[in-house]
């Protein structure tokens, strides 16, 4: 067994200098250059204005969820602060200038508390998804756009041979 390993050494060595030969040829492959990502939304505003209202779709779900989940959180946090108020005795509240009289009795701020600790996990449980969504579906129009205009550009695979003096390679250029 030892025998066989050692004749397949000269074999083994071959494959990996010439997997080198070939690599250094990789620089003067042309490949797609792809612009950033003002200039391809650009680009999709004028060649294909469905995809670009795709991606507007996406972008306000994604807005409108960003603004459920914000307003649910803040009314929950709200709604949690109004149910931990004490009950407090009779007497005056100062607030700057103005004195408010308070019976001590703060059972409809606690109802109102409820409420809106109700709503805010109404708006947070139907805010993030539709975030979440309208994320997902502008990062797919754009990889769509991306791939059917940019990347479509690339030359299909082939093998390639590089002949030099002193070495052969083969390449599989992708």
């Amino acid at each position: 067994m030892l025998d066989m390993k050692i004749k397949l050494l000269p074999v083994a060595y071959f494959i990996a200098v010439t997997g080198v030969c070939f690599a250094q040829n990789f620089e003067n492959v042309e490949k797609p250059v792809i612009p950033p990502g003002r200039i391809i939304m650009a680009d999709m505003k004028a060649n294909n204005p469905v995809m670009y209202s795709q991606y507007q779709s996406g972008k306000k779900q994604q807005v409108t969820g960003i603004v459920l989940t914000s307003a649910g959180g803040g009314l929950f946090v709200m709604g949690a602060m109004f149910r931990i108020i004490p009950d407090g005795d009779s007497g005056e509240i100062k607030l700057g200038s103005y004195i408010i009289e308070t019976d001590g009795d703060f059972s409809n701020l606690r109802k109102t508390g409820t409420v809106f600790m109700v709503a805010g996990a109404i708006g947070l449980s139907a805010g993030i998804p539709v975030w979440v969504n309208g994320l997902k579906k502008k990062k797919q129009v754009f990889q769509d756009f991306k791939n059917q205009y940019y990347l479509s550009q690339q030359p299909s695979p082939y093998f390639k041979m590089n002949i030099y003096p002193n070495r052969v390679g083969i390449a599989y250029v992708f």
